[in-house]
């Protein structure tokens, strides 16, 4: 019993430490869907915002705090992510606005995204 507390203890502070980490850096999105299609399909520049991006996302930006590069107001930029479902819990609807939330970490002076959710 005393082991199975020591593991539920350890696992609730390492998930304190993950959050903490993942509200550090967040970019707040605001952007209007204009397509989703698999990876596989797509061909152009495409930002990966989460580990193991399947589906190219490409949306209009309608404002971003902070500032990023290449996410202006009025960009059109397509994002990597894993899949839709996982995203928006249902299909995405084409010609919607979204509010995201992006989370980024920084590394050798570097900033990657790694997850992306709906605020």
């Amino acid at each position: 019993m005393i082991r199975v507390l020591a593991i539920l203890a350890i696992s609730l502070w390492a998930c304190t430490i993950g959050q903490a980490r993942s509200t550090k850096d967040e970019v707040r999105l605001r952007a209007t869907v204009q397509a989703v299609v698999p990876l596989t399909d797509f061909s152009g520049t495409l930002t990966p915002v989460d580990i193991d991006p399947l589906f190219a996302l490409t949306v209009r930006v309608e404002s971003v705090v902070p500032k990023v590069p290449n996410f202006s107001a009025g960009a059109v930029v397509t994002l990597g992510i894993h899949s839709p479902s996982r995203l928006f819990a249902l299909e995405p609807t084409k010609g919607k606005t979204y509010d995201f939330v992006l989370h980024r970490e920084g590394r050798d002076g570097k900033a990657r995204f790694y997850w992306m959710s709906l605020l």
